[in-house]
């Protein structure tokens, strides 16, 4: 299972999410905002790190994994394009922190990982039409 650079990739990223859960999205000289105090950010974090993970362990239904990627992915850019919008909304004196774009680069990884898993359903294919 971790012999595939795909599952190194899904780890990679359910990792990054994972780190989400504790981190602090936004420092302001009043308050610190972490992930788990705004609720759809919350909602999107277990989601996608609970996606990425349970992909990890469908490597024998590498359809299945393909469609979990996809929806993963499109379930990411949405999760960063909330954080986006919250930092256009931020109040004055507020920064975010360098987490803020851990959605992102968790989206990379798991099209990372969804073309090599596509890559290998292709060569399966291929040598199943050769067997017959």
């Amino acid at each position: 299972m971790l012999q595939r650079i795909q599952t190194l990739f899904l780890l990679a990223s359910t990792t990054l999410l994972t780190i989400l859960f504790f981190a602090v999205m936004a420092k302001s000289p009043v308050e610190t905002v972490k992930y788990t105090a705004v609720y759809p950010l919350l909602v999107f974090n277990i989601i996608t790190t609970l996606i990425s993970f349970v992909t990890i362990f469908l490597y024998r239904k590498r359809m299945i994994q393909i469609r979990l990627s996809i929806f993963n992915m499109i379930i990411l850019v949405a999760y960063q394009a909330w954080i986006i919008y919250l930092f256009v909304t931020r109040p004055e004196g507020s920064a975010f922190t360098t987490t803020a774009v851990f959605p992102a680069i968790a989206a990379i990884l798991t099209w990372l990982a969804f073309r090599y898993i596509a890559r290998d359903e292709a060569m399966v294919r291929s040598v199943n039409r050769l067997r017959k």
